[in-house]
């Protein structure tokens, strides 16, 4: 499968939606405890995405050449999780979805984000997940994501990780 890395567009906002609700539905399924417990939609309402694509941070894979959505992400400048720690800059991702069917978009998205940060000049690419999920934590330190410290944020409690880039 062929991948294009963009910043999304309006006509893929209900591609954006379903994808984040099919994710939502997959925790469930799985017995994960993450997005599906912590109110998601009433704390990032579909008026949060379309704010993040006019603001030009709302991320896309898309299959080609179907141009159907396989990932999506927000990269952010700043983030109160990483307070103490802007002493680089970095870009931090929230929202990073893949379809639950289509292994290896995630690993995809995750390669393009890192080309993004390092094309825009970042030192980092930093972004946080649940502290009691085992498999994703290690997905991620496999992927050089180093641990940084924990965050509170709500009900949801999650580990730091940055990937530092050595040519930035």
């Amino acid at each position: 499968m062929d991948y294009q890395f963009a910043l999304a567009d309006a006509s893929e906002l209900e591609q954006v939606y379903a994808l984040i609700d099919r994710r939502i539905h997959w925790m469930d399924e799985m017995g994960i405890r993450q997005w599906n417990v912590t109110d998601y939609w009433g704390v990032y309402p579909r008026e949060h995405y379309v704010e993040q694509m006019q603001c030009g941070r709302l991320y896309v894979l898309r299959r080609v050449p179907a141009g159907t959505v396989a990932g999506v992400a927000v990269l952010y400048e700043t983030d109160g999780r990483w307070d103490g720690e802007r002493d680089i800059p970095a870009y931090y991702v929230h929202h990073f979805a893949a379809d639950v069917g289509e292994p290896g978009a995630g690993a995809i998205l995750l390669n393009r984000l890192e080309e993004q940060a390092r094309r825009d000049g970042k030192a980092a690419l930093r972004l946080d997940c649940a502290t009691h999920s085992v498999q994703l934590n290690r997905y991620y330190e496999e992927k050089g994501y180093v641990f940084k410290g924990t965050c509170v944020d709500g009900v949801y409690c999650g580990n730091l990780r940055e990937k530092m880039f050595s040519e930035v």
